[in-house]
């Protein structure tokens, strides 16, 4: 499935041909989508719409950040979509996606549904995730101290 990047910059568009190649070869270090023509981050995909959100709801996706896995040839590589609610919005959500991972069978690398729904994180996944949104500044270090001491009085 093909990925149309658009540049509110210079209005230039981009394709990536894959997820793995949207990526590969159309993100920054912090997982936001660069314009190839001006390298600009004011990059987005088409609109996502939210399930069960009426018109006007949509959320524009701004960047993708693959999760670890220990595993370089695992069937199922999760990720997650940048996302904001407008396209020149901060990022302010993620989008928990995976695609399913087949080139060592001589396949090619596509998005679905899996039998059981969506991605299963172990809790070092998670972690590695969370600790990476919060480097390249999705999630303040401040917000992610707040959450911990508030889930530690709930659960005293």
């Amino acid at each position: 499935m093909s990925h149309n990047i658009h540049c509110q910059g210079c209005n230039a568009d981009t394709v990536a041909r894959s997820v793995s190649d949207l990526i590969d070869g159309h993100t920054n270090d912090q997982g936001r989508f660069c314009c190839a023509r001006c390298g600009g981050t004011d990059t987005v995909l088409h609109a996502h719409r939210r399930p069960g959100s009426e018109g006007g709801n949509d959320t524009w996706i701004k960047g993708v950040v693959p999760i670890d896995t220990k595993f370089a040839d695992a069937a199922y590589a999760p990720f997650v979509f940048l996302t904001a609610e407008a396209p020149d919005g901060e990022v302010t959500g993620i989008a928990f996606k995976y695609y399913r991972n087949t080139p060592s069978n001589g396949g090619k690398v596509k998005r679905g549904r899996r039998p059981d729904g969506g991605p299963v994180l172990a809790q070092s996944q998670l972690l590695s995730l969370v600790g990476r949104l919060a480097t390249i500044g999705v999630v303040s270090s401040r917000d992610w101290r707040e959450l911990i001491r508030t889930s530690s009085a709930r659960a005293g």
